[in-house]
Parts: structure tokens; C-alpha cells; sequence
């Protein structure tokens, strides 16, 4: 739970920055933010990959 509420953070934060970087003219700040903002969408897509759980032995064999 700790994991999705920071990796949401970081999406929001990624946002704000890149709002910020477009009101100030300020091309680094928002490319800095959109990565940002990719770290979070991809930390967020590991903990729900996590939270499904499963099998993890791999594809099953076919017969």
C-alpha cells in the first residue's frame, strides 16, 4: 500500500513540475518531470504486477 501511494505521489508531483516547467518557459524542467512521472506510472504498474501474485513457474507446458 505504502509503494502505490508513493508511486501515485510521484505522478502527481511529475505533473505539477511539468505545469510549472511549461508556465516558466522552462523546457528542462518539464522533461525532467515527465520522467518523473514515467518512473511513478511504471512503479505503480509493478506493484499491481506484484499484488496479482500467481504462479510464477513460468508458461504452462503443452501436452
Amino acid at each position: 500500500m505504502t509503494e502505490q501511494i508513493h508511486a501515485n505521489f510521484r505522478i502527481l508531483s511529475g505533473a505539477a513540475k511539468a505545469f510549472w516547467g511549461r508556465v516558466a518557459g522552462n523546457g528542462h524542467l518539464v522533461a525532467s518531470a515527465r520522467v518523473e512521472q514515467l518512473a511513478g506510472e511504471a512503479a505503480l504498474a509493478c506493484v499491481r504486477a506484484r499484488s496479482r501474485g500467481g504462479h510464477r513457474s513460468g508458461p504452462a507446458a503443452r501436452a
